[in-house]
C-alpha cells in the first residue's frame, strides 16, 4: 500500500512538474536580424513581447557538417524589449553561427541564425549584358552591352588559379568552355559540378571522362537545380582579391549567350564567394574535393544554412535561396518597403501573385511600375501579364500598368528587378539571379536571388532596361517634377524646342491628384509612344520625348485626365 501511495505521490510531482513546463512561457521572439557588419565585428538584433534579458553565444564552423559547440558568449542582464548585443573581435569573411536566448519569470525563449563578417576584398563589380544597351540614360558610366560571354566565361575560367565550383543548370553546346575547365584540371585546379537532373549533354560527359566529379539533382526530378552561379579561387588559398563570384540570368549554351537576352555579374568578395559556397556545398552533400551523394540536399530538402545581409566593401548586398529561404517573401518585402519612386523590370517568367500584389500596392499609392516580358511566357496560364496590362481578363489592372513584351528573335531571359533607378534619391537597388517570378521557383527548384544597394549597379541594369522597353514599345521613362506648387488649372504646354531633332521637352500641371497619361500619335493617329501612364500629385512636371527612332514630320502629344484633355502639334526635322 505504502508503494502505491508513493508511487501516485511520485506520478503527481512528475505530472505537476511537467504541467508546469508546459504552461510556462517565454517570451516571444520576433525580427531576429544583424547589421553594422564590419570586418571585425557585427550587431545582433531581436525584439521581444515581454520585457527580458539577452544573451547570444556563437561560433565560426567550417562547413555545413561541422558539429555546433559554441563557444564564445555575451550575457545583458537588462530587462528589455529591444535587445542589441554589438559581437566584436571576429574574423574577417567568416561565417558565424549564433544562438540567443531570452529569459524572464515566464520563461527561456531560444532562437538562432547565421552571420557574416565583412571581407578585407576588393568588392569590385562588373556588369555585363549579351545586347545592346541604352547609355542616354548613363549617370557616368556606359554599361557594358554587346559582350561575348563566352569569352568572358573561358578568360575567368583560364586565369582560376585554385578552385572552381559550378552550380549551372544547362551545360552544352560550347566545347571551348569544357576544354578550358578540363585545362584547369589538368593545372592542378580542383573542379567540382552541380549539374541538373536531365539527362547528361556530350559536354558533361566529356567533363566526368576526363576525371572531373559532377553530381546532378537527385530529389524531386519534375523540378531543377536552376542556379547559374560559378564560384573562382576561393578554396585552397588565402589571397582575398582573386575570389569571384559569377551569377546572373545566363546558362551555357549557345542561345544563352548569343540570341537571347541576358545578364551576366562578376563580383569579387570572399565573404560573398563563401556564402555560396555553403550553398553549393548543401547539393555537393560535402565540403571536400569529391561529393557525398546520399547526403546532397536538393529542393525541398534543403534548409536555411547561410547568413542573408553582407557589407561588400561598403555596399550592402542580400543574398537568398530557393526553396529553403522564403525567396518570396524577402522579395515582396524588399518591393513594399525600399520603393520611393519607382519599379522596373525585364523577366522571363512572372506567375507569381505575391509578387504582383506587391507592384499592384505601389502602383495604387502613385508609385511607377515598368516592365518587360517574355513573348513566350507572357501566353502561359498563370502569367501576371494580361492583369498588369488592363486586358480583359479578372483582376485587370485599372489603370493598367506600363508593360509591354518582347517580340524580338530569342527569349527575354533576364529576371532582374530596380527600384528607384530614374529617381534622384531614393534607394537605388538591383536584384537579379536565377529566379523567375512563380510557384515552382519559390518551392520547388534550387535557385538564388542577389539584392545590390549600389546606385552604381543599378544604373548599368537600367540601361539596359531602358532599351528593351522602349524596343518593346514603351518611350522616355525621365518624368520630372519642376514644382510642386499646386496650379490654378490643369494645363499642357507647347513642346520645346520645336521643331526639334531628336529630343525635345513637354511641361504640363496638375491642379489635382489624379491618373494622367500623356501620349505620342502620328499624322495617322497611332498611337506611337505613351510618355506618362501613372497617377500624379498636384504641381508642374516636365518628361522629355526621343524621336530618334521615328522619321520627320509632323506628330501630336495628348494629354488625359479623368476631367481634362489636350492635344498639342510638334515637328520632328532631322
Amino acid at each position: 500500500m505504502k508503494k502505491v501511495i508513493y508511487s501516485i505521490c511520485i506520478f503527481m510531482v512528475v505530472f505537476l512538474s511537467l504541467n508546469s513546463y508546459c504552461i510556462a512561457s517565454g517570451p516571444v521572439i520576433t525580427n531576429l536580424t544583424y547589421d553594422n557588419i564590419t570586418q571585425t565585428g557585427v550587431s545582433v538584433y531581436w525584439t521581444t513581447d515581454s520585457p527580458a534579458d539577452s544573451r547570444i553565444r556563437w561560433m565560426a564552423p567550417d562547413s555545413n557538417y561541422q558539429a555546433l559547440i559554441f563557444t564564445d558568449s555575451i550575457y545583458n542582464s537588462a530587462s528589455v524589449t529591444s535587445h542589441v548585443i554589438p559581437i566584436t573581435n571576429l574574423q574577417p569573411a567568416k561565417i558565424y553561427k549564433y544562438q540567443i536566448a531570452s529569459q524572464n519569470a515566464g520563461g527561456t525563449t531560444l532562437d538562432s541564425g547565421y552571420f557574416i563578417t565583412q571581407s578585407v576584398s576588393t568588392g569590385r563589380v562588373e556588369v555585363y549584358f549579351n545586347h545592346s544597351v541604352d547609355t542616354t540614360v548613363s549617370t557616368g558610366e556606359k554599361a557594358k552591352g554587346n559582350q561575348n560571354f563566352e569569352n568572358l566565361m573561358i578568360s575567368r575560367i583560364d586565369s582560376a588559379q585554385y578552385s572552381i565550383d559550378i552550380a549551372i543548370y544547362d551545360f552544352e553546346y560550347y566545347n571551348s568552355i569544357a576544354t578550358a575547365i578540363i585545362n584547369a584540371k589538368n593545372r592542378g585546379v580542383k573542379i567540382r559540378f552541380v549539374n541538373c537532373s536531365t539527362p547528361n549533354t556530350p559536354l558533361i560527359d566529356t567533363l566526368i571522362a576526363h576525371g572531373i566529379p559532377v553530381i546532378k539533382r537527385n530529389y524531386d526530378t519534375t523540378h531543377a537545380m536552376h542556379n547559374k552561379f560559378i564560384i573562382f579561387d576561393y578554396r585552397y588559398n588565402t589571397n582575398t582579391n582573386i575570389k569571384l563570384l559569377w551569377t546572373g540570368s545566363t546558362n551555357v549554351d549557345h542561345a544563352q549567350f548569343n540570341q537571347d537576352r541576358n545578364n551576366v555579374i562578376v563580383i569579387q568578395d570572399e565573404s560573398l564567394c563563401a556564402l555560396y559556397t555553403r550553398e553549393f556545398e548543401e547539393m555537393w552533400g560535402s565540403h571536400t574535393d569529391m561529393p557525398i551523394i546520399s547526403r546532397a540536399k536538393f529542393g525541398p530538402m534543403k534548409v536555411d544554412n547561410v547568413p542573408h545581409i553582407l557589407n561588400v566593401a561598403g555596399t550592402r548586398m542580400e543574398v537568398y535561396f530557393s526553396p529553403s529561404d522564403s525567396v518570396q517573401n524577402f522579395f515582396s518585402n524588399l518591393i513594399l518597403t525600399k520603393t520611393t519612386k519607382s519599379v522596373f523590370f525585364c523577366i522571363y517568367s512572372f506567375q507569381l501573385e505575391q509578387i504582383e500584389d506587391a507592384m499592384h500596392t505601389l502602383f495604387n499609392n502613385g508609385k511607377q511600375i515598368k516592365g518587360v516580358f517574355d513573348l513566350t511566357c507572357s501566353n502561359e496560364v498563370r502569367t501576371v501579364f494580361r492583369r498588369m496590362k488592363g486586358l480583359s481578363v479578372p483582376g485587370a489592372w485599372n489603370p493598367p500598368a506600363d508593360v509591354y513584351v518582347d517580340s524580338t528573335t530569342g527569349l527575354l531571359h533576364h529576371k532582374y528587378l530596380i527600384i528607384d533607378a530614374n529617381s534622384t534619391a531614393g534607394n537605388k537597388i538591383a536584384v537579379t539571379g536565377s529566379y523567375n517570378w512563380g510557384l515552382g521557383f519559390s518551392y520547388n527548384n534550387d535557385e538564388n536571388l542577389l539584392f545590390i544597394f549600389s546606385p552604381r549597379v543599378n544604373n548599368l541594369y537600367y540601361q539596359e532596361f531602358y532599351k528593351r522597353f522602349r524596343g518593346a514599345g514603351g518611350e522616355t521613362i525621365g518624368i520630372q517634377k519642376i514644382s510642386s506648387e499646386t496650379p490654378s488649372k490643369f494645363s499642357l504646354s507647347q513642346n520645346y524646342p520645336n521643331p526639334f531633332n531628336p529630343t525635345t521637352n513637354i511641361q504640363f500641371s496638375m491642379c489635382n491628384y489624379q491618373f494622367v497619361t500623356l501620349k505620342v500619335f502620328d499624322m495617322l493617329g497611332r498611337e506611337i509612344a505613351t510618355l506618362v501612364n501613372e497617377k500624379l500629385a498636384p504641381g508642374s512636371y516636365k518628361v522629355t520625348f526621343n524621336g530618334m527612332d521615328y522619321s520627320s514630320g509632323v506628330y501630336f502629344y495628348r494629354l488625359t485626365t479623368n476631367n481634362f484633355t489636350d492635344t498639342k502639334r510638334m515637328l520632328l526635322i532631322k
